[in-house]
């Protein structure tokens, strides 16, 4: 606490009818407040259920840093362009005639971070200290957007296993890249029943 203030030392002076109607868990010695990051994962694993992709769901936010604390600026899902087809209705566009084709550029899908950089408003042209929390750790693709886009800091949730060019790539270029843990979110992500994505070779990010 700042300054060594002792926390809830004042609820001994307070009548226990005026206790029972504050939010119990707040009063609770045990209570840690989430940090700034923990509500970033949330915001970024919650706006990933938005994504219409058949095979994952990723979300991306985009702040700006303030110390220990922040403002999102943007975010964004995995997905088809704004008005194209939902691939619920349509089907994956990479299945022709029933059969997956690998590589065949015919995702109709943009990546999270890049819907997310997209959503940036010009308002935000020059701003230092910007990061992004993802729920996968970015592709080689969408890392080099987030260095053109002066992105320092990437947080990520879980492993995306299949492009491990793109750590080397960002650390090389002074972007800072953290797999983000702690136990509130641990507790929160087992709550909510979030479970890690199975990621294979045959699907797309």
């Amino acid at each position: 606490m700042k300054n060594g203030a002792v926390p809830l030392a004042w609820k001994a002076q307070v009548d226990s009818s005026v206790l029972a109607g504050m939010l119990p868990h707040k009063i609770n010695l045990d209570y840690t407040r989430p940090t700034f990051l923990d509500v970033l994962a949330q915001e970024a694993i919650v706006i990933s259920k938005r994504a219409t992709c058949l095979w994952n769901e990723v979300g991306a936010i985009i702040f700006h840093r303030r110390g220990n604390n922040g403002v999102t600026l943007a975010s964004g899902y995995n997905g088809p362009s704004a008005g194209d087809v939902d691939p619920r209705i349509a089907g994956c566009a990479r299945i022709v005639d029933g059969v997956l084709h690998e590589g065949a550029g015919r995702c109709r899908g943009s990546h999270a971070e890049l819907n997310a950089i997209g959503n940036l408003t010009t308002s935000t042209i020059g701003f230092d200290n910007l990061g992004i929390m993802v729920t996968l750790r970015p592709c080689y693709g969408c890392a080099k957007q987030i260095v053109n886009k002066g992105i320092k800091e990437v947080y990520y949730i879980w492993e995306y296993g299949l492009d491990p060019q793109s750590a080397s790539y960002l650390k090389s270029l002074g972007v800072r890249l953290e797999k983000y843990n702690s136990k509130f979110l641990a507790d929160w992500i087992k709550i909510n029943n979030y479970e890690p994505p199975i990621i294979s070779k045959s699907k797309p990010r």
